[in-house]
């Protein structure tokens, strides 16, 4: 949720971290979209577009800086390289995103001359991942940082609780399961079974039962799993009282683009060679505990739950931690094992402040330069 959304009729932000939003003080942005498809598969727009990545959070403005989001580290290149920015709308499935971006690199390349060098963060490196599936050829070199990448299970507690991990400083109803909902990108994080295995990791268990601790591989792309194990909008403490069949038939839809999205993330399924990749590099941050695991309780003792309609997945209690940088583990960071990396650095900064880390960006750059020759 990095980019800032602004109404492309009035030119007005409408989205971005000011001081009285993030104090819950001013009137939330308005940022649910339609749930419903375009005649091209797309999701239906509101009036709001991005325009620019999130500089600072700020106040008076934009006239003081309280805090640094990407600020850093787009004034430092800047100064250094030729910088363009992709900003996108971070609501939307990333498939439609992903087209977006590969059509924003190849702009790149034909008014420099020169296939970019890309640094991308947390989602977007989701999105670098997909793009260089499908067009290796397109990238000088790829800095992931932070990245978002891996099949995971931890996204399911904003589709799920109000407050939690929808709290954006003391703001907690600007995000919900309801308005998530309806900006399904953040879904594309979910892992399918047996994903794990196949990108290579060496934690693979998002949930174990709680009975006899053993793995639990649940089918996220399948609205029965929510349904069957409590979570997002069927959740009790998703502040949704009623669940609507439009609102069921949009999730399945939205979950099956999520599933065909990460099909498309693995050189298994694409075709992509490791000679066919160029220099990636990979810059994340162990900086504490992250939420990596879940346990699934039962409501009875009954030894017949075949149908698991007594289970729930528990998101407050019994979680399993790995490091990380409070969003995103460590293991977590590294693309597909079929994708060779040149170098992983390690620093100590939490999620947003990872490519803050100027030095170590700088040099992870150069070594792709040098790499690429």
């Amino acid at each position: 949720k990095a980019s800032v959304l602004a109404d492309k009729n009035t030119g007005k932000d409408e989205f971005d971290y000011t001081f009285g939003v993030v104090m819950g003080l001013a009137k939330d942005p308005s940022i649910e979209l339609p749930m419903e498809w375009d005649s091209n598969g797309n999701q239906v727009k509101d009036n709001l577009i991005a325009t620019e990545a999130c500089h600072s959070a700020t106040c008076m403005c934009r006239m003081v800086k309280l805090g640094d989001i990407y600020g850093p580290l787009l004034d430092h290149l800047e100064k250094t390289r030729d910088l363009h920015v992709f900003a996108y709308d971070w609501r939307l499935c990333l498939d439609e995103t992903a087209a977006n971006f590969t059509q924003f690199l190849i702009n790149v390349k034909e008014i420099t001359g020169q296939s970019p060098q890309v640094v991308a963060h947390s989602m977007g490196c989701l999105i670098t991942l997909h793009v260089l599936n499908h067009n290796p050829d397109i990238f000088h070199s790829i800095l992931f940082g932070a990245g978002a990448m891996s099949p995971n299970a931890s996204v399911a507690k904003d589709y799920s609780l109000v407050g939690e991990k929808n709290t954006i400083v003391r703001n907690t109803t600007m995000f919900s399961p309801k308005i998530n909902l309806s900006n399904p990108a953040a879904l594309h994080f979910m892992a399918y079974p047996g994903e794990r295995e196949l990108y290579g990791k060496p934690t693979t268990a998002l949930f174990r039962d709680v009975d006899n601790n053993n793995s639990l591989d649940l089918d996220l792309h399948n609205i029965d799993t929510w349904k069957q194990y409590k979570i997002g909008t069927y959740h009790p403490e998703s502040g949704v009282d009623v669940v609507a069949k439009k609102m069921e038939t949009w999730f399945q839809s939205v979950l099956d683009k999520a599933h065909n999205f990460r099909l498309g993330l693995l050189p298994k399924n694409t075709g992509l060679k490791a000679s066919d990749c160029p220099p990636i590099s990979v810059l994340r941050g162990d900086h504490s505990e992250t939420e990596f695991s879940y346990t699934v309780r039962h409501s009875s003792k009954s030894t017949a739950r075949n149908d698991g309609g007594s289970s729930y997945v528990d998101l407050k209690e019994g979680i399993g931690y790995l490091r990380g940088d409070g969003r995103v583990t460590l293991e977590d960071t590294v693309p597909p094992i079929d994708i060779p990396v040149c170098k992983i650095v390690t620093n100590a900064r939490e999620h947003s402040e990872v490519l803050n880390d100027l030095e170590n960006v700088d040099m992870l750059l150069n070594l792709l330069i040098t790499e690429r020759k």
